[in-house]
């Protein structure tokens, strides 16, 4: 098979080249966000504060006119592709005045920003696919995997402690989204190659789930790719625990050009 995949290549002519950048790529964003309602079924779910109150508020709308910059064609939001009609039927309401805008990063940020931009509707994208923590635990410490786990707890700690230290009255939204989007944090996204190590032949626990968890973002960034048409410039809104993979699959796809949240944010 990589035979074939190697003469594919070389029967490529330059004109078939040439055609294939007649089209511009799409222009992808990724702004990795915690979850405004706090709690969920993440790895670590930080508590969070009152999104709703005036001067959180006020801090989102700073956030809505520097995406604003960017000026997206289309906006994904982190909802099941069935809800879809659903959130867009509320959107509309929202544009006539007849829908308050919930506690949650899907509403707050990207339906107030693609009605400031006169958008007709916004794109879900998510795929589910349960993760066992337990299991990949409990298969470390049978297979005597210390190491790993103390690695385990180093990285929690870590990440749980600057969660604790963003979640403060004193930072504002814009700065906690820029650190969630920080090269440095999203580093610490190499739990999951740790994860990945955790049990034995007979039991690769840490594996088969981390499987599931890259497939997971492959789907999702696939249903992503549905909506990044040639020319489109495209805003994914999605939980940072995502951002990690959805960059390196972005940068990696020759059909759409990666750009980066922080040029926004920190403007």
């Amino acid at each position: 098979m990589k035979f074939a995949f190697a003469a594919l290549a070389l029967t490529l002519s330059p004109a078939t080249a040439i055609a294939q950048q007649d089209e511009p790529p799409a222009q992808v964003m990724v702004l990795g966000t915690f979850h405004f309602t706090g709690g969920g079924q993440d790895y670590i779910n930080p508590e969070v504060d009152d999104y709703l109150a005036p001067a959180r508020q006020a801090e989102i709308e700073a956030v809505v006119e520097r995406l604003a910059e960017f000026n997206p064609t289309r906006i994904v939001v982190e909802l099941d592709p069935e809800a879809e009609d659903r959130f867009n039927a509320l959107y509309d309401a929202y544009r006539r005045g007849e829908h308050t805008l919930t506690v949650n990063e899907r509403q707050q940020i990207g339906m107030r920003l693609a009605a400031r931009l006169g958008h007709d509707r916004l794109y879900a994208a998510d795929y589910s696919s349960g993760m066992d923590f337990d299991a990949m635990m409990a298969a470390g410490q049978a297979n005597g995997q210390d190491r790993l786990m103390a690695r385990m707890e180093e990285l929690r700690a870590a990440i749980e402690a600057e969660d604790a230290r963003l979640n403060r009255p004193e930072i504002s939204v814009t700065e906690r989204l820029i650190a969630a989007n920080a090269p440095d944090f999203l580093e610490l996204h190499n739990i999951y190659l740790t994860l990945a190590q955790l049990g034995s032949v007979e039991n690769p626990a840490g594996a088969r789930e981390m499987t599931n968890w890259w497939g997971r973002n492959l789907q999702i960034f696939a249903q992503i790719s549905w909506v990044a048409e040639p020319g489109e410039r495209v805003l994914v809104i999605y939980g940072s625990g995502h951002k990690f993979l959805f960059d390196q699959f972005i940068q990696d796809a020759v059909e759409m050009e990666w750009v980066d949240a922080l040029d926004y944010l920190e403007g």
